[in-house]
């Protein structure tokens, strides 16, 4: 009895607790979503009592918000492929050697990756005032690819580490050299790891403001990270309804991509058999 009623009060404690997460995070959205389809819209939450696209259309139809969104699109997109790249290259050889100074270069790396962007940045400029990459498109998309290649690289190793280095060995057996055993064996197997660091990455620039936002001059290469701020206040005024709206604007591209790639981001590593 006295167990029954432990595990009672265990149960109406966490569902209290789920309750209030819910609503934690259940709310802002709700007001999101109630602020995006309304014709009056304020601080204040209000359910609307007719639905109206009048928001959608006004950010729509702001100059420049197409261009932004493509520009955002072309910069993850881009930065991403270059992360992903460079983390295959450097992830197997962490993955399948022990050389002199491998920990140490691991460790560099995750050292990297706890550096501030903000402490990053003033270099940064620098370097593009220097080499005159300022407002640059591709210099600025190498950069962002940079940024996210450290994390890039633990993760793929992580990946990487899973496959069984028989598979690659019976290859060799064949007459398949390390790099097409690789490439024939070890990437495609790492597949769902490779979705797993493009989509992170992919997240993180689009979401990317503080490099851009530094390193263009002009409003015309901008991602939509930045045009959105636009939308924070204009002369001192805020328009909740078109931030709303802008907001899930903002947001579909990347619930597009979980959803496309869900089934792969929910797929484990299944290795087995080796070749006899």
């Amino acid at each position: 009895m006295v167990a029954r009623m432990r595990r009672m009060s265990e149960n109406v404690g966490l569902s209290i607790l789920y309750v209030a997460l819910v609503l934690f995070f259940g709310l802002p959205l709700l007001w999101v979503f109630s602020a995006a389809f309304s014709q009056v819209t304020g601080i204040a939450w209000a359910w609307p009592t007719a639905l109206s696209l009048q928001n959608f259309s006004a950010v729509i139809t702001q100059p420049g918000i197409a261009l932004s969104f493509l520009n955002a699109a072309g910069y993850s997109i881009a930065s991403s492929l270059v992360a992903v790249i460079l983390a295959a290259l450097a992830g197997y050889p962490l993955s399948r050697f022990r050389f002199r100074g491998r920990l140490a270069f691991m460790l560099a790396i995750l050292f990297i990756t706890g550096l501030p962007i903000t402490a990053l940045m003033v270099p940064l400029f620098e370097m593009f005032v220097r080499l005159n990459w300022i407002n640059t498109r591709w210099a600025v998309t190498l950069v962002m690819g940079a940024l996210a290649t450290p994390v890039s690289i633990w993760l793929l190793k992580a990946f990487i580490d899973t496959v069984d280095p028989a598979l690659e060995e019976a290859s060799w057996v064949d007459g398949a050299h390390r790099l097409s055993g690789y490439l024939r064996i070890v990437l495609p197997l790492t597949r769902p790891g490779l979705v797993v660091v493009f989509i992170l990455n992919f997240l993180g620039a689009w979401s990317n403001f503080y490099v851009p936002f530094v390193l263009f001059s002009s409003t015309s290469k901008f991602p939509v990270a930045i045009t959105i701020y636009d939308f924070f206040g204009n002369y001192g005024q805020v328009e909740y309804g078109q931030l709303a709206a802008f907001s899930l604007l903002y947001s579909v591209p990347v619930i597009g991509l979980y959803i496309a790639s869900g089934g792969r981001l929910g797929r484990t590593l299944n290795i087995g058999g080796v070749k006899g």
